[in-house]
């Protein structure tokens, strides 16, 4: 078993245990404690940094992604290019205080009436961000030096259990909504302090920087990879934060609340797509630099593949499921089931594009991506504005499953006409067919009691579902991975 399957393997695992725990988190605890609009506060300040990180990096994590290659030496100073990402993140962390000066009294006054929580907590914004834009470099940092796994268990896991903690001080009463939010902020900055020393202790920590290094030509192209960086990075956020951001425009922060929620349940496809996508970024940066198209092309159909099987089960899990999600939680999400549906239909399909993203990113046509991105904002931004006040949550995700699709797509069909690389193939159609059969078995099952029938209906679609991949061989990875762990069971006395 490689070392890309082995992250992606340990990388998916502790995500689907942290989303496990944001499960109870915010889908069991939260809507019985906290309010929808302190909810709702929460992930607006995250969304709102989120968004200015992109911004205060100034699009170097493109030229992590594309260049290390060129700057690693094996002896943990790599030509200074830590240093040198440290001062550029800290200047474009600098620039967004500046925006921050000027931009937060036109921020509050606008919320003070609709969303009067996000106007008193605002202030938390700078410290956010700092801790958001050290933690993602070097968490991108220790990405490119092959170890995709310690950031997924941070900042998917760890901080969960933070939160977790912090949710059980509110609800006995030992802490204030204030508490909460404060402890919530000091959490995002334990993982940045655990990775800071993870990487001191490997010795891959050297700020000395070694401007000789860096000759007219890679000088050029880190400014080119930047700028394109930036209009990127301002884009990759687009689904996952805009779309809140427009409702508490349109609909208030109570809509947040309830929209976060259900589309929580939609992100668990795209969990595998993340830990594949981190630690295939030096494989295939590297892949670029040697031109070896044959690896490249294996790595991205097997991410295709996997992705879409694995993505396609938790969809049809949630399905079948839709009725019993809405029984956990408090009558006022119940207008959350579409969102659900739509939003993961289109996690699905951008999901069986595999690794399309990466393989743009770190090729010669990262610039095409750039220009995706634009309209990935402009259907997304257009859809909004059009089904948002129509349907409200629903039409915000309509239009993220929309925009979505249509910017998967395109990736697809640009990666093949320019380098014949195509992520499909006809075992999709037959996983297709197995997923069917699984959500048709699902369906007729009677209803039961609330528990026993999450339980029994899951196991049954599980139980079809791999029961075809297997006998069928769908993925030579999935089934590679079933192979070991029937290997340690055979094994055991």
């Amino acid at each position: 078993m490689g070392i890309v399957q082995r992250q992606t393997i340990r990388g998916t695992a502790w995500s689907y245990l942290g989303a496990l725990l944001g499960f109870v988190n915010i889908i069991l605890l939260s809507p019985r404690i906290f309010t929808v609009g302190e909810i709702g506060v929460v992930q607006l300040l995250l969304s709102f940094a989120t968004m200015l990180a992109q911004f205060s990096s100034l699009g170097f994590t493109n030229v992590i992604n594309r260049l290390f290659p060129y700057f690693r030496d094996g002896r943990g100073r790599h030509h200074g290019f830590l240093g040198l990402s440290l001062v550029i993140t800290l200047a474009g962390f600098i620039a967004a205080l500046i925006f921050l000066k000027f931009y937060a009294p036109h921020f509050e006054e606008a919320n003070m009436e609709r969303s009067p929580l996000i106007a008193e907590y605002s202030f938390y914004l700078p410290a956010l961000l700092l801790v958001t834009v050290l933690f993602n470099l070097l968490d991108n940092y220790n990405k490119v030096l092959y170890d995709a796994v310690l950031g997924t268990f941070l900042r998917e896991f760890l901080f969960r259990v933070f939160n977790f903690v912090l949710i059980c001080l509110f609800w006995a009463g030992l802490i204030d909504f204030d508490g909460y939010v404060f402890g919530y902020i000091v959490s995002q900055g334990i993982p940045l302090i655990i990775i800071f020393l993870s990487l001191l202790k490997r010795g891959e920590i050297s700020l000395r920087l070694e401007p000789g290094f860096i000759n007219p030509h890679l000088k050029r192209e880190i400014i080119i990879l930047s700028l394109f960086g930036i209009l990127t990075g301002i884009s990759t956020v687009v689904l996952t934060t805009l779309d809140k951001l427009f409702i508490n425009t349109y609909l208030g922060e109570a809509e947040v609340g309830i929209y976060s929620i259900a589309s929580y349940f939609a992100v668990l496809i795209t969990l595998p797509g993340r830990s594949v996508s981190k630690i295939s970024i030096p494989f295939l940066a590297e892949s670029w630099k040697k031109n070896d198209l044959e690896t490249i092309d294996d790595m991205y159909v097997r991410s295709s593949i996997s992705q879409y099987a694995v993505g396609l089960l938790i969809f049809i899990g949630l399905l079948v499921n839709i009725e019993n999600i809405f029984r956990l939680l408090p009558d006022v999400y119940s207008t959350g089931a579409a969102v659900i549906i739509l939003i993961s239909l289109g996690n699905l399909v951008s999901g069986s594009a595999g690794v399309n993203g990466v393989v743009l990113s770190t090729s010669s046509l990262y610039r095409y991506q750039t220009w995706l991105m634009f309209i990935l904002i402009a259907l997304f931004v257009g859809c909004s504005m059009i089904f948002i006040p129509m349907l409200g949550i629903t039409g915000a995700a309509l239009a993220a499953m929309i925009s979505n699709i249509i910017y998967s797509m395109l990736g697809v069909v640009l990666t093949g006409k320019r380098f014949g690389l195509w992520p499909y193939r006809i075992v999709h159609l037959k996983i297709t067919l197995v997923g069917i059969v699984a959500v048709t078995a699902g369906w007729l099952m009677p209803q039961i009691p609330l528990i026993a029938d999450i339980l029994v209906r899951s196991a049954i679609v599980t139980l079809i579902f791999t029961a075809g991949m297997w006998f069928w061989k769908l993925s030579e990875d999935l089934n590679n991975v079933a192979d070991s762990i029937l290997s340690r069971f055979r094994k055991k006395p």
